[in-house]
């Protein structure tokens, strides 16, 4: 069986805020993201953990919600949702993210994708 996407590891940035034993890789997580929805779609990940679903999730301008009962993990998450908020982090973040042809390749895809959300299709 062959590899279809060649993606990192985790990278030392991406656990900026703290680490949790089973982190995915921010690269994976947008890759699945950006392959199974669209701009503003909601994504529910009912065993959060650190939030880096949450955080792929924010950064190409779709929706989380993230839960978990262990509180270490909630407070990791927050942080990491405080650190994105800021433009510049967010958009480093973006740079670094691999399994695109360049760094620019993320931003242009998201700049080009549609921006009908779910909420017109569904009539509401």
């Amino acid at each position: 069986m062959k590899d279809v996407w060649k993606l990192p590891a985790i990278a030392p940035w991406e656990k900026s805020c703290d680490k949790h034993p089973t982190q995915k890789p921010l690269s994976v997580l947008t890759r699945l993201i950006l392959a199974s929805t669209k701009p503003d779609a909601w994504i529910l990940d009912p065993f959060s953990g650190s939030s880096t679903t949450g955080i792929a999730t924010n950064l190409v301008n779709r929706r989380f919600l993230g839960l978990d009962q262990e509180e270490e993990y909630l407070k990791i998450s927050k942080n990491q949702k405080l650190e994105i908020e800021d433009s510049k982090t967010a958009s480093k973040y973006r740079q670094k993210i691999k399994g695109f042809n360049n760094q620019e390749e993320l931003g242009l895809f998201l700049a080009e994708e549609p921006k009908s959300t779910y909420r017109a299709e569904l009539g509401f």
